[in-house]
């Protein structure tokens, strides 16, 4: 029963893995080239489809604005009042601490947060806007500060306000539209966000597009990504986003809209399509967004509201995941150490299931101490199985054994266990999170990155050297042939453990290792 329990917990990581690299959950999404609008575009009579914004060269932006906070730097250009570049001060590239600081907005051809009309031929999107100053610096403790910019172009003013605060990632965006003209403007305001990603991928990250439309979380992997897609319904946030970092726009007021992604070479788009509006000539039409612009942690996220933290998403195991990833946090409250923390976390997993594991390690040592007498019965009942089961669980139940006992824990631990891969490889709180920062007497880097490979594959092979330490002193139910194949397993377990996350191979190391210290108690303790 063990062995086939084991069997199943590595086919099932296998199967895990192989499903989370290559392939995705197939969301319903609308396609079309060129795109076919939903139900509510269909309001403004002339619409037919939505031109796409197409790349261009980054050329005459203007003057350059710069905002400053203890956060991030975001440069805005005159050109369309857009986004130039966005760094991050908090996150380097690699472990280096001399690396290059993250950028999240890089300059593509497409500017985020820039403006068009779907229809009127009104290029807000280049259009140079006055900014009422030319830099902004806030510390820590200062108010919230405002930036606006303005323009007037073809009998319209525009005015886009941008209100930045000290201690988030989080910034208002509110965008004024006056007709002056003497018609009445009837038209779909579309807002962009554009982001470029290296051809370098990584194997177990994210890049593509998320939403939370119609009160469930969805996404689109860069992959999956061919021509345009549109979402459109109830949308209250859409962005772009990497397994780390996200650009997101975030519908205050929640009128219908439409958000449409498409590619262009390594470049990713993202359209907000505002539901139609209608402004007569000397009125005003207020238009209020929320922009994120920084790095997915579930508890910044929660406080803002608006279910962002739905963009932090494990998986099947989401909910497990997040549980321990929030009992990680709070050890390193206390350790400033996550790798001590995933000890810790270990530990209490280890008590947690101490009462079924052993039950399950004295369930076997009983199966062990009967297989004489399981043999007989086998021996005298080899062609009648019936009497064979019979006579099997009255011999389970006169010795009070349970023949699955020793599969339950493995099985229950399995979930757990998925759930911290997904947790080490995917939360930002574990990105370039050190445990032992250079391999002890040397200057090599060793684990300076928990959410990253052993650069050497020590834990992994010391893993392995548990794993095959632990079976050597588990009693053994099984058939000779069966024995055989489990000499493999430490083997086979090395070898698939040396690209995981090196947090995920410390967690079942040191959970090995505790298996083996109740292993030897329950041994002494039943005697052999």
């Amino acid at each position: 029963m063990v062995y086939r329990a084991i069997l199943a917990f590595v086919l099932s990581m296998l199967v895990i893995i192989v499903y989370d690299v290559f392939f995705v959950p197939k969301r319903p999404v609308q396609k079309g080239i060129p795109h076919t609008v939903a139900k509510q575009q269909k309001e403004v009579s002339s619409q037919k489809a939505i031109p796409v914004t197409k790349l261009s060269s980054v050329k005459d932006l203007g003057q350059e604005i710069v905002v400053s906070t203890p956060l991030y730097k975001v440069t805005f250009c005159e050109s369309g009042a857009r986004v130039k570049d966005f760094v991050l001060k908090k996150y380097r590239q690699t472990v280096d601490p001399n690396s290059p600081l993250v950028h999240i907005v890089v300059a593509n051809g497409i500017l985020p947060l820039g403006l068009r009309f779907l229809h009127k031929d009104t290029p807000l999107d280049t259009v140079y806007f006055t900014p009422d100053k030319t830099q902004l610096t806030l510390k820590e403790g200062d108010r919230p500060q405002r930036l606006s910019f303005t323009a007037s172009l073809n009998g319209l003013v525009v005015k886009k306000i941008f209100t930045f605060y000290p201690d988030d990632y989080h910034i208002d965006m509110d965008i004024q539209i006056v007709n002056q003209a003497k018609s009445v403007l009837s038209d779909n305001l579309v807002i962009f966000l554009a982001n470029k990603w290296p051809k370098k991928k990584d194997r177990y990250g994210f890049r593509g597009a998320i939403f939370y439309l119609q009160n469930k979380f969805e996404e689109i992997k860069w992959k999956k990504i061919k021509g345009e897609i549109i979402k459109s319904g109830e949308l209250q946030w859409a962005g772009l986003s990497d397994k780390y970092f996200m650009t997101t726009l975030v519908n205050r007021h929640l009128a219908k809209s439409s958000f449409v992604v498409s590619r262009q070479g390594q470049v990713l788009i993202g359209e907000w399509l505002t539901s139609p509006m209608e402004i007569k000539s000397g009125k005003q039409k207020d238009i209020s967004f929320l922009l994120y612009f920084g790095p997915k942690e579930v508890d910044r996220l929660k406080k803002l509201g608006y279910h962002l933290d739905k963009a932090v998403h494990f998986g099947f195991f989401d909910t497990i995941a997040k549980w321990l990833l929030y009992v990680l946090k709070w050890f390193y409250k206390y350790t400033h150490n996550y790798g001590l923390a995933i000890i810790l976390l270990t530990v209490v997993i280890k008590i947690l299931f101490w009462p079924l594991t052993h039950m399950s390690y004295e369930s076997m040592r009983r199966m062990q101490k009967l297989q004489p007498h399981i043999q007989r019965l086998r021996e005298k009942y080899k062609d009648d199985k019936e009497a064979l089961n019979r006579e099997l669980m009255k011999l389970y139940k006169t010795y009070k054994v349970n023949p699955m006992g020793g599969c339950l824990p493995m099985l229950l631990q399995i979930p757990v266990f998925f759930a911290l891969y997904m947790a080490l490889a995917y939360a930002i709180e574990l990105r370039h999170a050190p445990f032992i920062t250079y391999l002890p007497f040397t200057n090599k880097l060793w684990l300076a990155d928990l959410s990253a490979k052993d650069p050497y594959y020590i834990t992994p092979i010391l893993m392995g050297i548990s794993m095959f330490v632990q079976q050597k002193i588990t009693p053994s139910t099984m058939d000779p042939s069966q024995a055989k194949f489990m000499l493999f397993m430490p083997i086979i377990f090395t070898f698939l453990f040396l690209n995981f996350p090196s947090g995920l191979v410390l967690y079942w190391l040191v959970n090995n290792l505790l298996s083996i210290v109740q292993q030897i108690y329950v041994n002494r303790k039943l005697g052999g």
